[in-house]
């Protein structure tokens, strides 16, 4: 108990320590934690060597800051978030997960490291870009809304993932029974996660307003975040996962702003304790010894940070210019989620330490970040002229065609109803399918053992027809999915038909399957076990896809949506979709017919 207690006073001194020392330098108080974390560590100065201690601050504070987070996931603020944030936070995710894993295979490394580093690099700080954002007064941009609706999506990624290898550790099941109880656990999850939602969330509320003392609110949270926590251990899944569930939980609640207010304390010790703890493993030693693969990573990070999420916020959030590119050196920092994938690999095994490699790109990441924040204006300036008139017009028009359509579809219209509806339906349908069949899978042994062979086979030939009529379900609303968007996608021009429209959607939706087959791919190698080589199938998938949006680029030619000059119905109600104002009769470069023509609905 001595040795427990010296051990905490250390790190609570050197937690002020490293506070001053962020605080002097202007730097992200992350940055000193981890700094001052590595000087006292086993691997630097000895001060601190039990790691017993240090391996329970980390659970803890792991936990408490998943429950945090959660508490700024409230599901009717994800409602609003629109699909443009949910798009650039899913496709960033993804694209660097894919380019930091082929990064890694180039750099030599096997397909299981490959994968977490390039996991490691996919997330940005929530916590530093906030902060930096806050200290240099520039939380007022209109690019910042979008960039943090993007990091809360990317939280919701983030422990996803770390449920998913988690889920993956029982070795012994195989990959199919890893998967069955990876899904199962997941579906038990979700289930009490809605029944609270659903039943005990009002009851909740009741209490707390019946009740509405600082030290119930704190209490009541707190036992929620841990009940929670204790259910996705028991299911063998991350407790951190259990703990944001119960943070959005909390977050549902009247009360939410009461509870963060009474909890910041709590969360300000524990969260430092967390950070200096796991500045404590970093090995010096390590780092320097990895130091080729520590730059061409951070590399990885400017390049994929500038080019990549630059691209695709100028496509489908139409930032150009210097918005484009201050969007993307906010997002430079990598978060502290690359510091729990990097704990949660050490169960893998990968043969090196990405914990080091982590905290350093974490750290290293962070500075060029607030640093080039200042100077963004002047960076852009002589970037602006190096792309090709003629590239740079197809892409504006693109991003002004994807710009229409997404106002369109976050508009309260029968269509876009319609569009979310079937969505969430085709998300369920999906889920209880791999529900109904890893269910029967896990629930046949007993069906076989415990009743006749006629009962048996009644009981295979009726779960197999529902599995049948689920997927027959799922795929009637994927058609829908497609109608819809094409009707939105008509709706948005004035030179395509709803059938003309569809005959893209369908080029779209098979070019945009074929791209998340590939960017998905490295997992498929990390659960098949496959060689290094097979990554070229990605790139074969990746060269179908890229020709089919060829196809619907000269499909969609002619598509002119600038509705200040083609209004085609403005709506008077919400949810009226079919009242046209008078067309103009006026003409504009490069139209060939009166705008009194050719209305299509």
């Amino acid at each position: 108990m001595e040795q427990e207690l010296i051990t905490l006073g250390i790190l609570f001194l050197f937690a002020l320590i490293g506070g001053i020392l962020a605080s002097r330098f202007k730097q992200p108080i992350l940055l000193g934690l981890l700094v001052v974390g590595a000087a006292i560590g086993p691997h630097m100065f000895g001060l601190v060597k039990n790691m017993n201690m240090i391996n329970m601050m980390i659970d803890f504070g792991a936990i408490l800051m998943l429950f945090v987070i959660g508490l700024e996931f409230d599901i009717s603020k994800l409602q609003k978030i629109g699909l443009k944030a949910i798009v650039v936070g899913i496709l960033k995710s993804a694209i660097v997960v894919f380019i930091g894993f082929n990064v890694g295979l180039l750099l030599g490394l096997g397909v299981q490291t490959s994968l977490f580093i390039g996991i490691i690099l996919a997330f940005s700080s929530t916590v530093v870009i906030v902060k930096v954002l806050e200290h240099k007064q520039m939380m007022s941009r209109e690019e910042v809304p979008l960039l943090i609706a993007v990091l809360i999506i990317e939280d919701i990624l983030a422990v996803t993932i770390l449920t998913f290898f988690s889920g993956m550790l029982n070795k012994t099941t195989g990959l199919i029974g890893s998967i069955q109880n990876l899904v199962i656990a997941i579906c038990i999850l979700i289930i009490v996660y809605m029944i609270f939602m659903k039943f005990l969330t009002p009851l909740l509320g009741w209490i707390l307003r019946a009740n509405p003392s600082e030290e119930i609110i704190t209490f009541a949270g707190l036992a929620m975040c841990a009940g929670f926590s204790y259910l996705a251990y028991y299911l063998n899944l991350s407790p951190a996962a259990g703990a944001f569930l119960a943070g959005s939980i909390v977050a549902s609640l009247p009360e939410a702003k009461k509870f963060e207010h009474a909890i910041a304390p709590y969360n300000l010790m524990i969260s430092s304790l967390f950070f200096i703890a796991v500045g404590t493993l970093v090995n010096i030693n390590s780092v320097f010894a990895n130091i080729g693969i520590i730059i061409a990573l951070v590399i990885t990070v400017i390049i994929t940070r500038l080019f990549a999420f630059g691209l695709i916020v100028y496509l489908f959030a139409n930032f150009k210019g210097d918005k484009m590119f201050f969007s993307s050196l906010a997002m430079f920092s990598v978060g502290e989620f690359a510091l729990l994938i990097a704990q949660e690999s050490q169960k893998f095994n990968v043969g090196i330490d990405l914990m080091s490699i982590s905290a350093a790109i974490v750290f290293i990441t962070a500075i060029i970040m607030s640093i080039t924040l200042n100077y963004s204006d002047r960076l852009y300036e002589p970037t602006k002229e190096t792309i090709p008139f003629a590239i740079r017009k197809k892409f504006d028009n693109f991003s002004n065609y994807i710009k229409t359509i997404s106002e369109e579809m976050d508009l309260e219209s029968k269509y876009s109803r319609g569009l979310k509806k079937n969505v969430l339906v085709t998300l369920l349908y999906a889920l209880f399918t791999l529900l109904a069949i890893f269910g029967w899978r896990a629930a046949s042994p007993f069906v076989a053992a415990y009743t006749s062979s006629i009962v048996n086979e009644i009981a295979y030939i009726t779960i197999l027809g529902a599995i049948g009529l689920l997927i027959f379900m799922m795929l009637l609303r994927l058609h829908r999915i497609i109608h819809s968007f094409s009707e939105i996608l008509s709706n948005t021009t004035n030179t395509k038909s709803v059938f003309e429209s569809k005959q893209i959607m369908n080029r779209a939706f098979i070019g945009f399957v074929l791209v998340w087959i590939a960017l998905l791919f490295p997992f498929a190698m990390f659960l098949l076990n496959l060689q290094t080589w097979t990554i070229s199938i990605a790139f074969g998938f990746l060269a179908l896809a890229i020709w089919q949006f060829i196809q619907m680029s000269k499909a969609s030619e002619g598509y002119n949506t600038h509705k200040e000059y083609y209004p085609q119905f403005k709506r008077v109600t919400l949810g009226n979709t079919s009242t046209k104002t008078a067309p103009k009769h006026e003409w504009h470069e490069g139209n060939t017919k009166s705008l009194n023509q050719g209305w299509k609905f």
